[in-house]
């Protein structure tokens, strides 16, 4: 076990309906950001979302890749070299695969273009051979994520009987 850093904590709920919608809720950030399913992953399910929005396996991908850019952009500007848009540009490709009849992100690449001084060249390709390692995103994926759950179940009345007021409630429940 690891030194302890932070415990993220996220709030998730499915948007009422039949959609496949989901919020997700940062503890300690405004907004939620919200997931669904669109094209390969809504054919899997054989679902026509009317709202097409990215998935949770999108947001795996985006969050390796963004980490990864970030570990990338840190290395070039310690070399006093700019990171911005025009000078780095990263693209994250997730590869959603079935697998043992269960739909399985099996692989991110992701692709760099980087335009840098000729005669800085060899310090970026040393910067690029060791940034995977620096990206706690893409050193957690690689090396397995422990999950786990808990569940607390609460009974509820069927609502025809919760309906009912608490006297007629309290009159059937004495003897």
């Amino acid at each position: 076990m690891g030194k302890h850093i932070q415990t993220s904590k996220v709030k998730i709920s499915k948007e009422p309906g039949k959609s496949k919608i989901k919020r997700a809720e940062i503890e300690g950030f405004p907004g939620a950001v919200r997931m669904g399913i669109h094209g390969g992953i809504a054919k899997y399910f054989k679902l026509s979302p009317e709202e097409p929005m990215a998935s949770t396996l999108d947001y795996i991908v985006a969050a390796v890749g963004g980490c990864m850019t970030g570990t990338v952009a840190g290395a070039l500007e310690a070399r006093g070299l700019s990171a911005n848009p025009d000078k780095l540009e990263a693209l994250a490709e997730g590869l959603i695969e079935e697998v043992d009849g269960k739909m399985i992100l099996t692989g991110i690449k992701m692709r760099y273009r980087l335009k840098v001084p000729k005669d800085k060249r060899a310090a970026v390709e040393r910067a690029l051979e060791h940034h995977e390692g620096n990206c706690a995103a893409s050193e957690s994926v690689r090396r397995g994520i422990t999950v786990e759950w808990e569940s607390e179940i609460v009974e509820e009345e069927p609502e025809a009987e919760a309906s009912h007021s608490p006297a007629t409630t309290a009159a059937r429940s004495t003897d």
